[in-house]
């Protein structure tokens, strides 16, 4: 699916990040309704996208539906404990998505 509205968010990502942003090397996995999937690799002055998962295992995963993902990046939704519980959204590290979110400007 290279050309889907979930692919061009990743594939922008590397134009949107913001240097300084990241004190240490991370690394992020996004399984989006199990056929989406994307790694992004950051680090204080680089973001490096890859289609697939990761080689080995990432320092934070999400995973929810395209949708879900979408409406997080847009700005239209605002993840709580509830998406997490229910099991709308789940991750391994919640608070590090934050940081995910504050390495990019939107625009």
């Amino acid at each position: 699916m290279p050309d889907s509205e979930i692919a061009k968010v990743f594939q922008g990502l590397p134009k949107r990040f913001q240097k300084g942003t990241v004190q240490k090397p991370r690394t992020f996995y996004f399984s989006l309704d199990d056929d989406e999937k994307w790694t992004v690799a950051l680090s204080p002055d680089k973001c490096q996208v890859t289609a697939g998962k990761p080689a080995a295992d990432a320092d934070c995963f999400f995973k929810a539906s395209k949708q879900m993902f979408l409406d997080v990046w847009n700005g239209k939704h605002v993840p709580s404990a509830k998406d997490f519980l229910t099991g709308a959204i789940k991750s391994n590290n919640p608070l590090l998505l934050k940081d995910f979110v504050a390495a990019f400007k939107k625009g």
